[in-house]
């Protein structure tokens, strides 16, 4: 039976599309025109990038090792192979390793160690792998509407994208320890899970800030985009770079974390939008779209490009790769249950589709303790799924 059909958007609430409206295919069509300087005027033009302070090699290290040590460059035209989404049974639901109880978790993450949740209401609590067990929840943020959520073994970080503030949340108290006023609707969030770095997407500001854990102030503000609506959204570490997917310019932007610049701009072909995350594979980075789209694209770290286009036949989210290979969920646009999806790389196609039940929302799949876990958001559960099932 088909997957799903083009409908309307069917996603978790994400700013970009409740309060940032955008068209990619305009957007795509005034890049293509970028020549004509009237056209420049309308469209908007993308920021040069800068450098404010200098940065440790030893981040490098950190997000990854690089694929190859490249000059600034701009991917003016993506060589995409459109793969359609194939009509194929929906394999029987993996079992459970744990369900638990979670209502109105939105967010999950891991350090390493422990498994964290952030609710709708601004309120954490660490998930204990070794028990299944979430502790109580404590407020830490209580006008938290939305915004990004991230976590290393230092603290937990938060975006309030309301009230300009990132928090940071110390994991054993549970405290909030700092309030980072970071401009312009911070959305995307992502730390570094070795040297701290918190980066963080200013979805109406054009530009990525860097935050120095040792002294919770901002070290590097990077111009990319556009400011205004539908700006930097989703943030990714891996192979030696942070990724920032960035709609309202219809680009990736690829910063060196050594220089804190734009090393490489990939455009994104005008039937995907880059705002629904990224993982990263030896030689792949794969990231959903979000808006009406139902793609997900696949860069060429080596080439900075994009290299093919898999329709999923509905809306992807948050993906990971096991073993080289890319998952997600994917939710459906036609009143279906949402479903695991899995694209073989040597041909850019969907070769799995699995049933997670016939209720199921939700996303934020995430690989930690020998397992995957994710939020059933329409049952107020988080799933762990045994990692075996994913080979």
């Amino acid at each position: 039976m088909p997957f799903g059909a083009p409908e309307a958007l069917r996603l978790r609430p994400r700013r970009l599309m409740s309060r940032d409206p955008f068209n990619p295919v305009f957007i795509k069509a005034c890049v293509g025109l970028a020549v004509v300087a009237l056209t420049l005027s309308a469209c908007g033009s993308t920021a040069a990038p800068s450098a404010k302070a200098p940065a440790s090699p030893a981040i490098a290290a950190a997000v990854g090792q690089a694929t190859a040590s490249v000059a600034p460059t701009v991917s003016v035209v993506p060589s995409a192979v459109p793969s359609v989404a194939p009509t194929m049974a929906v394999a029987p639901p993996i079992k459970p390793e744990a369900t638990i109880a979670a209502p109105d978790v939105g967010r999950l993450a891991s350090d390493g160690t422990m498994l964290w949740v952030l609710t709708g209401a601004g309120q954490v609590a660490r998930l204990d792998p070794a028990t299944n067990m979430l502790s109580p929840l404590a407020t830490v943020d209580p006008t938290h509407l939305d915004g990004g959520f991230a976590v290393n073994q230092r603290g937990l970080w938060l975006n309030d994208f309301d009230a300009n503030l990132v928090y940071r949340v110390d994991p054993v108290s549970l405290k909030v320890v700092a309030k980072i006023a970071s401009a312009h609707n911070p959305e995307g969030l992502a730390v570094d899970p070795k040297n701290g770095a918190v980066w963080v997407a200013n979805h109406r500001g054009g530009t990525v800030t860097r935050i120095d854990p040792a002294t919770n102030k901002i070290v590097a503000t990077i111009p990319i985009g556009n400011a205004g609506p539908s700006g930097p959204h989703q943030i990714g570490l891996g192979l030696g770079s942070v990724w920032v997917g960035v709609p309202n310019a219809s680009n990736v932007y690829r910063i060196d974390p050594v220089t804190n610049k734009v090393v490489a701009t990939i455009e994104i072909p005008s039937d995907a939008s880059p705002c629904s995350g990224f993982a990263f594979g030896e030689q792949a980075v794969w990231s959903p779209s979000c808006g009406d789209a139902t793609t997900m694209v696949r860069i060429d770290p080596v080439a900075n490009k994009v290299v093919a286009t898999i329709d999923l036949g509905g809306n992807g989210d948050d993906p990971i790769v096991v073993d080289g290979v890319p998952w997600l969920v994917v939710e459906s646009t036609s009143g279906q249950p949402a479903r695991l999806v899995r694209i073989d790389p040597t041909t850019n196609t969907i070769d799995r589709v699995v049933s997670v039940g016939d209720s199921f929302r939700g996303a934020d799949l995430v690989v930690a303790k020998g397992s995957v876990w994710l939020i059933d958001s329409a049952n107020g559960n988080i799933l762990r799924l045994p990692l075996a099932a994913f080979s």
